[in-house]
This record gives structure tokens, sequence and C-alpha cells, in this order.
């Protein structure tokens, strides 16, 4: 017995270790790269592996016209013996050597040799492309009647999960409810005067719609139909609407404090939160505001304003970017060389959007990707239908399926339209 524990401990003892060969034919990552891809298109694709479906392919598809040909892969193995590569168009297999370029346009399967030599993992590869320009922006014409063609001014808003259009008719205010912003319904009107109403002023916010008269009498609605009278402890000049907070969002409007112009923040109208002078200068009335709450940066929540008059009556002629800091107002402003006046801003695809004119009475669209702080007329592809007739203050709203849908508006010849558009750019179609 003492004799064989002796030679059992000297074969262990022999620095030799025995193990099996590995049977991992897992693939754990890919890169591609190609001398003829200037724009780094397939360089900086990132491809993902599903091991259950025993995929490859990229998540984010490379950009509209780009045509793969040969390229270098780089691919994550452990301990594998080899890795065949499968073709189509003609079908075609061998085993692949890895400093070999390969005809990705034709790759259809990598598989994957374990070290034993008889375990392997077999994977699809998928090289996903636009097969449309992700970058056009798609409209067509909904409706051409959407209200009745007499009437005199109009405005929708987006409340409670319906589009809301109020207009002016010769007898009274008169509403049309809609949940596909195409076809809706009557909706009964009480508590608006029949006459006065500042039909620009009717704004969304999360505690109602509202509006003001030309003496700056408030209404309010909390169900689309029954108004009522908002008393307010101070004459309130202008309502911008929901201003994001990094603490609880409210309205932002601009009041007369013992005759100063102040801004101020507000739950429903009755009680304030009384700022920091309002300049001047800004806009009050006949203006347009988009809220912008970017959940990609912190900080960045706005109300930006464009077009419209100040209290003495002037045109606004800059772009005003508002920011809550404490107990103030932050602002930024800068004048325009872009047609602003009768203007309409609306976020969409992380940006800010403003639908406005040119010099030639033409409909444009310009684009800002920093908040509102400069702006480029829209390319080609994201241009207005050349039927898309002549606008100003079209009220714009964009729905939870990535459509903007442009409501009416007030025509060359100070007429109201009553059709709607609806656009959306291919990279953003769900259905």
């Amino acid at each position: 017995m003492l004799l064989g524990i002796t030679v059992l401990a000297s074969c262990l003892n022999n620095n030799q270790v025995i193990t099996d060969p590995s049977t991992d034919a897992q693939l754990y990552g890919l890169t591609a790269t190609a001398a003829y891809d200037s724009t780094r298109t397939l360089t900086n694709a990132k491809f993902s592996i599903d091991q259950l479906l025993s995929q490859v392919y990229n998540r984010d598809s490379l950009n509209f016209g780009f045509e793969p040909k040969n390229a270098l892969l780089a691919v994550s193995v452990k301990s594998a013996s080899g890795v065949k590569l499968y073709l189509q168009n003609p079908d075609s297999n061998y085993f692949w050597k890895q400093e070999d370029s390969v005809n990705i346009a034709r790759l259809k399967y990598i598989e994957v040799y374990a070290q034993d030599e008889k375990t392997t993992k077999k994977y699809e590869f998928k090289l996903n492309i636009h097969q449309v320009d992700p970058y056009i922006l798609v409209w067509d014409q909904r409706s051409t009647n959407y209200i009745p063609a007499l009437s005199l001014d109009q405005k929708t808003v987006f409340y409670n999960n319906q589009f809301l259009t109020y207009y002016q008719t010769t007898t009274g205010i008169k509403a049309a409810a809609s949940t596909d912003g195409e076809t809706n319904t009557a909706l009964a009107v009480t508590g608006l005067p029949s006459t006065g109403l500042q039909m620009k002023t009717v704004v969304s916010t999360n505690t109602g719609v509202y509006a003001m008269d030309a003496v700056g009498k408030i209404y309010k609605t909390t169900d689309g139909g029954a108004w009522s009278t908002v008393t307010s402890p101070y004459p309130v000049k202008a309502i911008y609407g929901t201003l994001p907070s990094p603490t609880t969002d409210s309205i932002l409007t601009v009041v007369n404090d013992a005759g100063t112009l102040k801004f101020a923040k507000t739950k429903d109208l009755t009680a304030f939160r009384v700022l920091s002078p309002a300049p001047s200068d800004v806009p009050v009335a006949e203006f347009s505001a988009a809220g912008i709450k970017d959940p990609r940066v912190y900080s960045a929540k706005y109300i930006v304003i464009s077009g419209g008059k100040t209290a003495a009556d002037a045109l606004n002629n800059k772009i005003w970017i508002i920011q809550e800091k404490g107990s103030a107002i932050a602002i930024y402003n800068q004048p325009v060389t872009i047609l602003t006046q009768g203007s309409t801003l609306f976020p969409y695809d992380d940006k800010l959007y403003m639908l406005t004119s040119t010099d030639k009475k033409a409909n444009i669209l310009y684009i800002s990707q920093n908040y509102g702080l400069n702006w480029k007329a829209a390319d080609a592809n994201q241009a207005l239908p050349a039927d898309f007739a002549y606008r100003t203050y079209a009220p714009v709203i964009t729905d939870a399926n990535n459509y903007i849908r442009i409501f009416g508006g007030t025509s060359g010849t100070q007429t109201q339209l009553t059709d709607v558009w609806r656009g959306r750019l291919n990279k953003l179609a769900t259905n």
C-alpha cells in the first residue's frame, strides 16, 4: 500500500496536466472594416450576437445606398480550431484564414469549430442596410375640409389624447374633437364668448386648455367643451405653455405685477410664483412657443419662442430661449434673418423645427440641433410638398407614432385653410 501511494504521488508531480479539448464553439464578437469605406459606415457598425437564435447582425441599419463589398472581418472566439464561411449567390463555403478579406455582400453563415474539432455553432449573418432614404420626410394630405370653410380663425391643440380644434364663426366659437387628427366629431362648446376670444392664445397644458380674450380675461376647460372663467390674482399678459423644470413642470406666463411685467410660474393660473422682470421686447401676443425637454441632457429644459408682438405692439424678430434657474428666469435671445412672423415651432426627431415662410410667400422648414440657438433650412429631402398651399399661423402637432400634423392656418389672402397634412421621416416609421 505504501509503495502504491508513493508511485501515485510521483505521477501527480511530474508537471503534466492532461485536459480535454474545449467544446466552446461560440462567437463572442465581430467587427468589419473596408478600404473603400471612406465614411466609416461599416467601421462604425455595431454588431450584435444572439446566441439563442444563432444570429449576427447590426441593430442600427447602415446608411441608405451603402454597397458592401470585400471587407476585413475580425472575430472573437475562444479556443476555436477553425471558422467556416458560407456564401450565397452562388453558394459556396470554405475554411477562412482570418487575414483574408470576405465578400460580406454574399456572406450568409459563419460556423465556428471548437477545439475538439467536433462541436460547431453556425450563425446566420445579417447586414442590415436602410432600403429607403431614412431622412426623407414623406408627406400626404389627410383632409381638405377638416373644419368649415367659412371659419374666421382657428387653433388646434392636443389635450387628453385628443386633437381639439376651435374655430370662430359669425355665430360664435365651434369645436371639433378627433383621436386620429383626420376625422372629427362636433364638440359642444359652452362658457366662451361668442366674439372677442383671441384664438392664437389657446394653449394646452398639463392642467387644462386655456385661452384669453381681448381684455385679458382667462378661460379654462378640462374636457374640451365646457369652459369657465379663471380668477387670477394678477392680470395675465401672456401664457407660453408648460415650462419643463428640474422639479415640477409648470405653466410659464407674463403677468402685470404692480405695473411691471414679470415672468411667473403657475399650476392653473389661480396662484402664481412671480419671478424676474420680463424684458420689454419679449413677445406677449401672436407668438409661437415650444417646450423642450431633452431626456439625453438633464439641463436641457426650455421654452423657445418665435415671432409675435411685444407689449408695445412691435414685431419680434428674435428667437427667445427661456429656462428656469432657481427663483429667476434665464434668457438667451438673438435676432435672426428668418421670417418668424406667423411661424410655428415644434420639437421633432430630437431637434427643434420651425414651419415658416420665405420672402416669396412659400413655406419652408428650418431645423435647429441646439434648441434654437442656430438654424438651417431643411434639406431638399425634407421639403414640403409642391401642392402645399402657403400659410401662416398653422398649428403643428407631433404624435406618438412620430407623425407631424399640420392643421390649416391662414392663407396668403387672410382666409382660413381647412386642410390637414401629415408627414414622417422614414427613419422614424414604426408601422
